[in-house]
């Protein structure tokens, strides 16, 4: 080992120490030098430490969302509920088509007597050809290769970051519903339908797709929990971490109104309209009212009396100048999925559109409730 010898002083230094030393005053001198420094350090670590924490704390309350604006609906509750039905309307909504949920489920179960519980749109189930007989783009979680929670929440929240909305079965905590003091009650899977809204989160939603237990889920019950008012609450949001759980833990008296089953779950992602030409321009309807009165009476296969009710039709990614054509379809056998100019006769009505500034064009159409409405906007030069 090397042994490094210490600096030497110069000859003046060594005279200055030895004069300040005689000094009466050298010791209190050199305590309040090192006391001064000590208190500079301090003072720089005390610094240091408070943009720290005040950073860390402006980390701490920064969040991330995403999500695709879904507004929230109130479904029929009879004939074993219309969950899955009015989930996929909340969907199709997002993509420029409206249909009741009496369709709805005409659609999905092909004209099955509506009292019978095989006739429900289902996760897992009917959920693709459904998506499919409505002209829309779908991706259904798959649940037999992946049967874990953890798998199923990443999936999801990259849907959601990607704009598209996620439909899901959930648990339905079965002691605050019906009082039942039977922990096994209700189903294995899942007890309800419900359209995702949105992703909440402490860390950027982008790069990636990545699970964190503390991230955050929220979406829309279609009006199913009303609680001690009576009134839908209809929003409901749980932590990653938590959400998942057993049957019997789901239905604990104390427990949330909601979770998610541990192990193998069911979703699908709706990703947008079959259009096959990629020629269309994104088409969004919102309604006057979110729930059909009156509802189907239960145990009934006739379509209820309609209501008139006011679409509000917002198309976007228009460029100024540029001519569209905005057509409406009654029924779905007629709606095309590619060449739409084209297959111009098919629409019941056809508007020309040319905005002079901006990208969007608003209108509103007024329908009666059990009407059909799909909506396609494309260019006039298009196929």
């Amino acid at each position: 080992m090397c042994r490094i010898a210490p600096p030497r002083l110069s000859p003046l230094f060594s005279k200055i120490q030895s004069l300040m030393k005689n000094l009466p005053q050298y010791d209190f001198l050199k305590r309040r030098f090192i006391q001064g420094l000590n208190r500079k350090l301090h003072f720089i670590l005390f610094v240091i430490f408070i943009s720290s924490a005040l950073l860390s704390a402006q980390a701490a309350n920064t969040t991330y969302t995403s999500g695709a604006t879904l507004p929230a609906r109130i479904q029929w509750n009879a004939n074993f509920g219309y969950c899955g039905e009015v989930s996929f309307i909340s969907a199709g909504l997002y993509y420029g088509q409206y249909i009741s949920q009496y369709d709805a489920r005409a659609i999905a179960s092909k004209n099955t007597r509506q009292s019978l519980e095989s006739s429900q749109l289902l996760l897992g189930v009917n959920d693709v050809a459904a998506a499919k007989a409505m002209h829309l783009n779908a991706t259904a979680f798959e649940t037999a290769k992946n049967p874990n929670s953890t798998a199923f929440l990443t999936w999801v929240k990259s849907n959601v970051n990607a704009g598209y909305p996620v439909v899901i079965g959930v648990f339905m905590n079965q002691s605050r519903f019906y009082g039942t003091t039977n922990l096994n009650a209700g189903d294995s899977e899942y007890d309800h339908i419900v359209a995702v809204t949105g992703i909440r989160s402490t860390r950027p939603l982008t790069g990636p797709t990545t699970y964190y237990a503390d991230d955050t889920l929220t979406f829309n019950d279609n009006g199913l929990w009303t609680g001690s008012n009576g009134q839908p609450q209809n929003t409901f949001s749980y932590p990653f971490g938590t959400f998942p759980t057993t049957r019997q833990k789901a239905n604990a008296k104390t427990g949330p109104v909601y979770s998610l089953k541990s192990g193998a779950d069911y979703g699908i992602a709706i990703t947008g309209i079959i259009d096959l030409s990629r020629e269309t321009v994104p088409v969004r309807l919102t309604t006057s009212t979110n729930i059909e009165t009156p509802g189907i009476v239960n145990g009934s296969n006739t379509r209820p009396a309609a209501k008139t009710i006011t679409l509000t039709i917002t198309i976007s990614n228009l460029k100024p100048g540029t001519t569209y054509n905005l057509y409406r379809y009654n029924t779905m056998a007629n709606v095309p999925e590619s060449n739409i100019n084209a297959k111009a006769a098919k629409a019941a009505q056809r508007w020309t559109i040319t905005i002079p500034t901006g990208s969007t064009y608003t209108m509103t159409q007024t329908i009666n409730s059990n009407e059909i409405a799909v909506y396609r906007a494309v260019p006039v030069g298009a196929p």
